[in-house]
C-alpha cells in the first residue's frame, strides 16, 4: 500500500479502501473550503438567474471578449478544486489520522471530468443567458469563443503541470501515466520532463517537528511531495491570470474596461479557496475551527492601521447658501404667462434603485424636455429651465447628475441648451454598467486592504470599490465639478438646485448633499444635516455625493469624510427615504413660507418611481405562519418598511401638503412617473431587453397602451400644466384638485 504521497507496496492506479460513516463526515469537513468553492462555482449562475435574478442576474449580460475570460476563470477555479481536493484526500492518515481515502497520487480522466463539469452552468449561463444569443451567427461566435478559452485554459494548465513534474522529485508512478493526457506528443513531454535532471529539492530538516513535515514531506526522502509541487505551481497559475486579468482594466473593448464582474468574482473564490484551504491543512491537524484564527489575526493586523473607508473633500467656495425662496422664484425661472399669472416651476423628487432608478431618471427628465418641445403639444416649452429643484436617492442621484451636469452658467451657454442635441446621450450614459469597475475594485483594492493591509501602505487611502464607482462617472461623462460650483447660477434660474439624500449610519438621521440652503424638516421639526453644516468651508466632488448617496449595501462601503476632523459614515439616501420626498416637501415648504403670497407660483410635483408599485392585491395575504416565520420576519419587515412603508407615508405627507397650501392660494400638480414593466434590475448594469423597455415604458407613460390608450394621466396632467389649453386637457374635469399617484 502507498502512504500520502511516499512508497510502499503498490497498489491499483485510484485504489480506494472503503470508508466508514465516521470517516465520510470527517473528510466533509476537512474538504470544507473546495467543496464550497465547487459549490459556489456551480451553484452561482443557477442562483444569478433563476433565484435573485433581479440582483444578480445581469453579472451574465456578456460579449464575447468577456465570455473569453469567464470560462477560463472558470475553468482554473475548478482545477483550483480538483487539486486542493485530492492533496487532502491523499494525506488524510499522515496528516490527519484519519482513514485514508486514496492510496495513490493518480488524478484519473473520471477525476478531471467531474472537476471540469462543475464549470458546465457557468459556461452555458456565459454563452446562452439574457437573451445575447438570439441567432445562429451569435450563438456560434459565443460558443466559439467558449470553446477558445477552454483550449487556452487547457494549454495554460498543461503548462503548469509540465513546469511542476520537471521540478518536482521522482514518484514511484511516472507522470506520463499519473495525469491524464490526450495525446502521445503531450505524454511524451511529461515523460521527458519526468527524466530530466532539473529537480529543485526541497528538504525538510530531520529536527523539524512532525506537526511541520506530515502531508508536505515525504517521510522517507523528506523531500517536498510532487503533489505540493503541483499545488504550488497551480497557484502560480492562478496568480499570472489574477494579474492578467488586473491588467485588463487599461484595455476598452465594447464600450467597457476589463474583465466583467463575473470574472472577478471567479478570481476571488480562486483567491480565497486557496488562501483558505492552504490554511485548513494546515490548522486541521489540531483540531482549530478555521473562522476563529482567521478573524482573529485579521483583527490583529488591521488594528495597527485603522484603514477606514474615505472619501474626498476639497476646499470650499464658502459665502452663503442659495436661499430656496429666491431659486423658486427666480426670473428666468417661473416665466408667467395667462394661465400662471404667477409663474410655472417644476419640482422634481426621484427615487433609488440602482441602475434601474439611473436609467428611468434620466429616461423621465429628457423625455419630458423632448415632447414638451416638439410642435404636437403646443409652443414649445423648455422643460428643464422651469426645474427649480430636484431631490433624489441612490440610484435616481445617477440618473439626476448626468441631466444636470448638461445645464451650463458660464459664457458658453446659459441654463439648458436649447435644442440639446445631446439629449439621447444623457440616457446613453445612465444606461451604461459600472458593475466591472466596482467588482475589479473589490478584488484588486479592498481584497488586500483586508488580508493584507501592510501592502496598502503608501496608496493613496480614498482608493477603493466606492472611488472606482466615481471614476467610472467621471471618465465617461467627464463630470469633475463640485457642489459648490453646481451653486452658480441657481438664484438666476439657470440650473435647478440639486438635493443628493444619503443617511448617516451612526445616527440614522438623513444627510443631504444639496446646493441651496436647507431648512428644518417638515416632518420632526429637527434641522436637516446637510454637508456644508458638517464642513462649512468645504466642498466635495459632485461624483463623490452621487457615490454616497448611492451607497448600494456591500457594493459600495460605508465612508466618511478624509479630513483632520472625524465624521460620521454615510451610506445609501434609501434607508431613510428611498423616494426623496421628505427633503424635497421640506425645501419647498421652506421656499413658499419664504415667498410673499402674491408671488408664490403655481408647482408641478413630479415623482420619478423606478420600480411598479405593489396594489393591495399583490401585497402578502395575512395567515396563520409555522415557528421559522419568526427567523425571518424581523427582516422581512424591515425590507418591507423601505419599500411599501416608505411608500405609503411619502403618499400622505404629499397629500397633506398638498391640500394644506391649497387652502393658501398655492396650486401644487402632482405627477408620477412609475415605471410599470418586469425584470427590472437591482444592480449597475442592465442587459438589452431592459433598456429596450425603458424606452417602450416611456413610450406608453406618453401615448397609453393598447390595452389602454388613456393610460396616461400623469403626462396630461404635466402637458396640461403648461399648455392648459389643449384638447387633452378637456379629460381632466377635476385639473388641479385632482392627484395622480
Amino acid at each position: 500500500m502507498e502512504t500520502a504521497m511516499g512508497t510502499a507496496t503498490p497498489a491499483p492506479p485510484g485504489a480506494r479502501p472503503p470508508l466508514n460513516l465516521s470517516a465520510i463526515l470527517q473528510y466533509a469537513y476537512l474538504l470544507r473550503v473546495p467543496l464550497i468553492a465547487a459549490i459556489s462555482l456551480f451553484g452561482l449562475p443557477i442562483v444569478s438567474l433563476f433565484w435573485a435574478r433581479q440582483l444578480l442576474g445581469n453579472l451574465f449580460v456578456l460579449d464575447p471578449w468577456s465570455i473569453f475570460w469567464t470560462v477560463l476563470a472558470a475553468f482554473v477555479l475548478a482545477w483550483g478544486v480538483l487539486v486542493e481536493w485530492r492533496v487532502v484526500l491523499l494525506n488524510g492518515q499522515e496528516r490527519f489520522g484519519t482513514s485514508q481515502a486514496l492510496t495513490r497520487d493518480v488524478i484519473t480522466p473520471r477525476a478531471l471530468l467531474l472537476s471540469e463539469l462543475l464549470t458546465v452552468p457557468m459556461v452555458g449561463a456565459a454563452v446562452f443567458s439574457n437573451g445575447q444569443a438570439g441567432s445562429m451567427s451569435a450563438i456560434a461566435l459565443r460558443l466559439g469563443t467558449a470553446c477558445a478559452a477552454v483550449f487556452t485554459a487547457h494549454v495554460a494548465g498543461f503548462l503548469a503541470l509540465l513546469l511542476s513534474v520537471l521540478v518536482s522529485p521522482r514518484y514511484s508512478v511516472s507522470a506520463d501515466k499519473r495525469f491524464p493526457v490526450p495525446s502521445d506528443w503531450m505524454r511524451t513531454l511529461l515523460e521527458r520532463a519526468y527524466d530530466s535532471n532539473f529537480k529543485w529539492d526541497i528538504k525538510a530538516d530531520e529536527k523539524w517537528p512532525e506537526f511541520i513535515k506530515a502531508g508536505y514531506f515525504d517521510r522517507h526522502t523528506r523531500l517536498l511531495y510532487p503533489g505540493q509541487w503541483l499545488s504550488l505551481f497551480m497557484l502560480l497559475f492562478t496568480m499570472a491570470l489574477y494579474v492578467v486579468i488586473g491588467l485588463l482594466r487599461q484595455v476598452q473593448v465594447g464600450g467597457e474596461s476589463g474583465a466583467p464582474a463575473v470574472a472577478y468574482v471567479l478570481l476571488l473564490l480562486m483567491l480565497l479557496n486557496w488562501g483558505l484551504a492552504m490554511l485548513t491543512f494546515f490548522l486541521d491537524r489540531f483540531r482549530v475551527p478555521l473562522l476563529l484564527p482567521v478573524l482573529f489575526v485579521l483583527y490583529l493586523v488591521n488594528f495597527p492601521f485603522q484603514l477606514d473607508h474615505y472619501y474626498s473633500i476639497v476646499p470650499g467656495a464658502g459665502g452663503a447658501l442659495a436661499d430656496p425662496a429666491r431659486v423658486l422664484t427666480a426670473s428666468r425661472r417661473v416665466a408667467p404667462d395667462s394661465a400662471h399669472p404667477r409663474g410655472r416651476v417644476v419640482v422634481v423628487a426621484t427615487a433609488g434603485g440602482g441602475i434601474q432608478a439611473a436609467a428611468w431618471t434620466a429616461q423621465v427628465l429628457t423625455g419630458l424636455e423632448n415632447e414638451l418641445r416638439g410642435p404636437a403639444h403646443g409652443t414649445a416649452v423648455n422643460f428643464a429651465d422651469s426645474i427649480a429643484v430636484i431631490s433624489s436617492v441612490s440610484g435616481g442621484a445617477v440618473g439626476t447628475m448626468f441631466f444636470v451636469n448638461r445645464y451650463k452658467t458660464g459664457p458658453g451657454g446659459a441654463g439648458f441648451p436649447a435644442p440639446d442635441l445631446a439629449l439621447p446621450s444623457v440616457l446613453d450614459l445612465a444606461e451604461r454598467p459600472s458593475l466591472n469597475e466596482v467588482a475589479w475594485a473589490t478584488v484588486y483594492v479592498d481584497f488586500w486592504r483586508i488580508f493584507f493591509p501592510i501592502l496598502n501602505r503608501g496608496r493613496d487611502e480614498l482608493q477603493d470599490r466606492g472611488w472606482a464607482l466615481e471614476e467610472s462617472w467621471r471618465t465617461r461623462a467627464g463630470i469633475n465639478g463640485s457642489l459648490g460650483e453646481w451653486r452658480q447660477g441657481l438664484e438666476e434660474g439657470l440650473r435647478p438646485a440639486v438635493i443628493f439624500n444619503a443617511t448617516i449610519v451612526e445616527t440614522g438621521e438623513p444627510l443631504l448633499f444639496a446646493t441651496t440652503a436647507l431648512p428644518e424638516n417638515h416632518l420632526s421639526g429637527a434641522r436637516l444635516r446637510a454637508f456644508t453644516d458638517l464642513f462649512r468651508e468645504g466642498d466635495i466632488p459632485i461624483v463623490t455625493a452621487v457615490r454616497l448617496a448611492a451607497t448600494f449595501p456591500y457594493v459600495t462601503p460605508a465612508a466618511r469624510a478624509k479630513s483632520d476632523k472625524i465624521s460620521d459614515h454615510v451610506v445609501d439616501g434609501g434607508y431613510y427615504d428611498n423616494y426623496g420626498v421628505s427633503s424635497l416637501l421640506a425645501w419647498l415648504k421652506e421656499a413658499l413660507e419664504s415667498t410673499p403670497a402674491e408671488q408664490r407660483p403655481d408647482i408641478l410635483l413630479i415623482q420619478i418611481r423606478s420600480f411598479p408599485g405593489e396594489s393591495d392585491k399583490e401585497l402578502e395575504a395575512p395567515k396563520n405562519r409555522d415557528w421559522f416565520f419568526q427567523t425571518w420576519a424581523p427582516i422581512k419587515a424591515l425590507m418591507r418598511t423601505r419599500t411599501s412603508g416608505q411608500l405609503i407615508r411619502d403618499r400622505e405627507a404629499v397629500g397633506r401638503f398638498v391640500d394644506l397650501w391649497a387652502a393658501r392660494g398655492v396650486g401644487i400638480w402632482p405627477a408620477t412617473f412609475e415605471f410599470q414593466g418586469g425584470d427590472a434590475p437591482l444592480s449597475w448594469k442592465m442587459n438589452a431587453d431592459q433598456i429596450r423597455t425603458i424606452g417602450e415604458e416611456w413610450h406608453d407613460r406618453i401615448y397609453g397602451t393598447p390595452q389602454k390608450p388613456k393610460d396616461n394621466q400623469d403626462w396630461l396632467q404635466v402637458s396640461c400644466f403648461f399648455h392648459p389649453k389643449g384638447e387633452d386637457c378637456k379629460e381632466l374635469a377635476t385639473f388641479g384638485k385632482k392627484h395622480f399617484w
